[in-house]
């Protein structure tokens, strides 16, 4: 069983009064459901990128503008070397992948560990124990790699016989030594055909800047078995990929998919997290945009899933579905998006550029809504996250 349940711990921290431009705004709130904790989010928005901390009254427990480098991603509470700390991603970004550093960061919010470069779509550092007794952390990384293709199928002129397409990796890292353990690239195993998303706009494939982003991973998760599933939005197809050799073992979703999907469908997914698993059943959460700002318009409305694999009978079927307080107006997500499962069963949302955070009871009842504001932008904050905090407050 692989349900994540969060232990909250009680705020023990420094105040300083600071002015606070980013705001949450805190609609539901069933104090009786919703879980404790703090809220974590990353805006986007130059100058304000940086980790914040809310409470759940919406209060501002850590404000981190100009605290990293750049624009922000995925900050979370973590844990490294068996103590509690933080992660997030700094660097720069451009037509949807970025380049900079995975960092690890103490309750003093200072950088205690920068990892090799990547790209921002995917941070976790996991905890193991061998059969010997002896822990590890691994750090999982994605990194975007702009190379030369032959892309003149897909309407790219060759200039030199070649254009551009980002090559997607994910590396398994030992964070304390940043000795890559595992790499996989999506051009070694992926046909360029997969791809909904054709060479167009700032991706058309004619120069190293302008790369096309044909696959788009976005997510990476480790099996027990010690296989991965990752997500890529481009081709809106989970994988499965062997530990070993690093094969594809099945796909969902997407133009080959393996599977029957029983009355649901996703689109443009992000953010793909394994609950539990059986011998023939996977139970996973994703965040389904059904919406791609590079193919438009959008498919529907966006919306956090659970659904149950079975790798016995090639099905797939859903078991809840997370909608959003405002999609009787029409909002669909068009990036980033996580669900994470909490405890009690409970689901915590992030809405990546619908700029709000809900919380729902595994049956799908809405407990919780916040929707934050960034001054001159709409919000944007790739992943959020709900966990304990015990860091200095400002």
């Amino acid at each position: 069983m692989l349900l994540t349940t969060l232990v909250v711990a009680a705020c023990h921290c420094l105040t300083a009064v600071a002015q606070v431009p980013i705001t949450l705004e805190v609609s539901t709130y069933d104090k009786s459901s919703v879980v404790p904790g703090f809220i974590y989010l990353a805006p986007n928005t130059i100058p304000f990128s940086g980790p914040y901390v809310f409470d759940l009254n919406g209060t501002t427990v850590f404000k981190g503008a100009g605290k990293l480098s750049g624009t922000v991603h995925d900050f979370q509470p973590c844990v490294y070397q068996k103590k509690q700390r933080f992660c997030a991603w700094q660097g720069t970004t451009a037509f949807g992948y970025g380049s900079g550093q995975a960092v690890i960061l103490d309750d003093q919010f200072k950088v205690i560990k920068a990892l090799p470069a990547s790209d921002y779509h995917e941070f976790k550092i996991v905890q193991a124990i061998d059969a010997q007794g002896q822990y590890s952390d691994t750090a999982y990384l994605t990194v975007y790699t702009p190379v030369r293709r032959d892309l003149s199928a897909f309407g790219v002129p060759n200039e030199d016989d070649q254009g551009w397409v980002v090559d997607c990796h994910f590396r398994a890292v030992d964070p304390v030594s940043n000795k890559v353990i595992f790499d996989w690239s999506s051009l070694d195993h992926v046909p360029l055909s997969e791809s909904y998303v054709q060479p167009t706009g700032g991706i058309n494939g004619y120069s190293q800047r302008s790369a096309w982003d044909y696959f788009h991973l976005d997510s990476v998760a480790r099996l027990s078995g010690g296989d991965y599933l990752i997500s890529s939005r481009h081709t809106s197809t989970i994988y499965r990929i062997s530990g070993k050799d690093g094969s594809i073992t099945w796909r969902l979703g997407g133009k080959s998919s393996d599977f029957q999907l029983q009355d649901f469908s996703f689109d443009s997914q992000h953010d793909v997290r394994v609950v539990s698993s059986t011998a023939d059943t996977l139970t996973l959460t994703l965040f389904d945009n059904e919406y791609n700002t590079f193919v438009q318009p959008p498919k529907g409305l966006s919306s956090g899933k659970m659904i149950e694999v079975n790798t016995a009978t090639k099905t797939a079927r859903l078991l809840h579905q997370y909608d959003s307080p405002s999609k009787d107006i029409g909002n669909p997500s068009g990036d980033g998006g996580s669900v994470q499962v909490i405890a009690k069963g409970n689901v915590f949302i992030g809405w990546g550029s619908d700029a709000q955070v809900t919380e729902h009871t595994a049956d799908g009842r809405l407990v919780y809504a916040a929707r934050f504001a960034v001054p001159g932008s709409s919000g944007n904050s790739y992943r959020a996250f709900k966990g304990p905090f015990t860091g200095i407050q400002k």
